[in-house]
């Protein structure tokens, strides 16, 4: 075959294949593009297909963005439900934000315990702020205090994140 064919083929192969990636794209990615253009209606939208699913970035997403109100108007209540969904797949940044919300009374009593638990859950699935915040609220705890909130960390690995 002559070279100037294979690299037509070749061509036309790489192509074919990034007008089908681009005519695949599903709700995550449109989601995606949504939110980069500050579109968060459209984002929340999508997302919530996905979501639905039980993808947990969805999940995450959503409940930061009622928390926020972002494409929807706040609602600590459903950014708490969305949150802990994707909390109970182990998703380190729902279970920072549970932390970051009950350490700042945001749809719950204000409760350091609680939020230490959140953190120490989300740092153990490798967030990165999370070690940072666990040592805030520590220090507005006994040593008592932080022993119950890792006792609260444990059972609820034990329990696969569920009712935590």
């Amino acid at each position: 075959m002559p070279v100037f064919v294979k690299r037509s083929l070749a061509v036309s192969v790489v192509t074919l294949s990034l007008v089908a990636n681009v005519a695949n794209a599903g709700p995550w990615e449109d989601g995606y593009e949504a939110y980069q253009r500050k579109d968060y209606a459209a984002a929340v939208q999508l997302w919530r297909i996905v979501a639905n699913e039980g993808n947990r970035e969805a999940q995450s997403l959503l409940g930061e963005m009622y928390a926020f109100g972002q494409g929807v108007p706040q609602d600590y209540a459903k950014g708490i439900k969305w949150l802990m969904l994707a909390a109970e797949q182990n998703e380190p940044k729902a279970q920072y934000k549970l932390g970051m919300m009950n350490m700042y009374g945001q749809g719950f009593t204000r409760d350091f315990g609680r939020a230490a638990m959140w953190f120490i859950l989300a740092n153990a699935a490798g967030h990165a702020k999370a070690k940072k915040q666990l040592a805030v609220v520590s220090e507005e705890l006994s040593p008592t205090q932080i022993a119950t909130a890792q006792r609260l960390a444990q059972t609820c690995i034990k329990r696969e994140y569920k009712g935590c």
